[in-house]
């Protein structure tokens, strides 16, 4: 299944699926997704303005009838398809505290009917239970009680339906569907009683929250955030996918990055880095990973990638690695002397192959040195490069590395 993505801001979307911004979705879209190297898709689908809130909890079989085009649409295209129950974890789920009983058979009557309506697709269609699961007013034990409650009604519901729902394969989360270790704790232990070989651990990770957001310091994807993903990474292998537990990390990206109509408040080249750093990672701990596309990457109305380059990175992180540097720009002043600068080579363990201006190969020696890690600019190449220094971008100088894929600009 990996790599996955998410149809987001659609069926997920309230009122109605183009109520925030994206067209009706067409078997063109996943078609289009299956030929850029996606194998799953995720089908958020927000439940609640088209279920009735009082038994029996009847769902519009018009709104059904769509669910289940848009998912025969993405199976029709070969790829797996994670179904779940989206925005109502916030909506009327997270009510359990004060409303437990209504909630539970709301939540049971709902499953109990996409599990009708679906029992005979294929087992490439998979079901989520909940997406980022929270209750109010209710604590720690509550949570993880209220929860297990869940996961355990969706698991009995789903496997007495009947078809291809008898082993078809179940997704079950943390709460907020976050990778803490007490939370996925709690969940591994769901999953063992459960007793079920045909069930599969779910969280959402989208970087250390200072940079995510670009606060606190959290300018530059440094030691930190690095290690923040790498633990995260590390959590989840250990705890579900060492134990034979598979892990489908159903979002990630930067919160920062919520579309494509306003500027990114975290450095783009810091950005890159941490898109190719969650690509390995993944390779390294086995963990299917799901780009949550509310429409910021692929515009669904053109069928292009909105930011080519950083598509072209994220596929090249799926298979491979990417070098860069410790940061992507250099600055000099408006006026006065131009001095050497420096920066440290992040090999990836790759091979540093050298500077480029365009088709020109910057010369070793004259125009930059290596040290070990630490790129060294020469001061003659700089006063070069930039010119007049007008305000802005006055050259643009690409690091090369042994193995293929995008490199990083300067």
């Amino acid at each position: 299944m990996q790599p996955s993505w998410n149809l987001g801001n659609t069926l997920d979307a309230f009122p109605q699926e183009t109520s925030w911004g994206n067209p009706l979705t067409t078997r063109a879209h996943l078609a289009k997704i299956r030929s850029q190297g996606f194998r799953s898709v995720r089908i958020p689908v927000t439940w609640t303005d088209h279920q009735s809130a009082t038994a029996p909890y009847a769902v519009d079989a018009k709104f059904m009838d769509r669910v289940e085009e848009v998912t025969d649409f993405a199976l029709a295209e070969g790829l797996y398809v994670v179904l779940n129950v989206h925005h109502d974890s916030w909506q009327w789920v997270d009510q359990m505290s004060t409303d437990h009983d209504n909630v539970m058979a709301r939540f049971n009557s709902l499953w109990s009917q996409i599990s009708s309506t679906f029992k005979d697709k294929p087992r490439t269609l998979l079901f989520e239970s909940i997406n980022e699961p929270e209750f109010e007013n209710a604590t720690a034990q509550q949570k993880a009680t209220f929860l297990n409650e869940l996961n355990t009604s969706f698991h009995k519901i789903v496997r007495g339906s009947g078809g291809q729902n008898t082993n078809r394969l179940l997704v079950l989360p943390t709460i907020y569907c976050t990778p803490d270790q007490p939370l996925m704790d709690t969940l591994y232990h769901t999953i063992k009683s459960l007793n079920d070989p045909n069930l599969v651990a779910t969280v959402h990770y989208y970087s250390w929250f200072p940079f995510s957001v670009n606060i606190a310091g959290g300018t530059h994807y440094d030691e930190a955030a690095r290690k923040d993903l790498d633990g995260a990474f590390q959590r989840m292998r250990d705890t579900f996918v060492a134990r034979g537990i598979p892990v489908y990390l159903g979002e990630y990206g930067l919160l920062s990055w919520p579309d494509h109509h306003h500027p990114s408040r975290v450095e783009r080249g810091e950005a890159l880095k941490y898109f190719e750093h969650f690509g390995h990672a993944a390779r390294r701990t086995g963990v299917t990973t799901a780009l949550w596309d509310p429409f910021a990457y692929l515009n669904r109305e053109t069928f292009q990638w909105r930011d080519q380059e950083l598509f072209d990175l994220i596929r090249t992180s799926w298979t491979s690695r990417s070098g860069s540097t410790s940061f992507d720009r250099l600055f000099v002043p408006k006026s006065g002397q131009i001095t050497d600068q420096s920066l440290t080579l992040n090999r990836n363990g790759l091979s540093f192959r050298g500077l480029w201006q365009g088709d020109r190969k910057l010369v070793a020696g004259s125009d930059y040195t290596v040290s070990g890690d630490k790129l060294t600019l020469k001061a003659a190449a700089l006063t070069r490069l930039v010119g007049d220094r007008s305000y802005g971008d006055n050259a643009t100088i690409q690091a090369k590395f042994s193995q293929a894929g995008p490199g990083n600009s300067m």
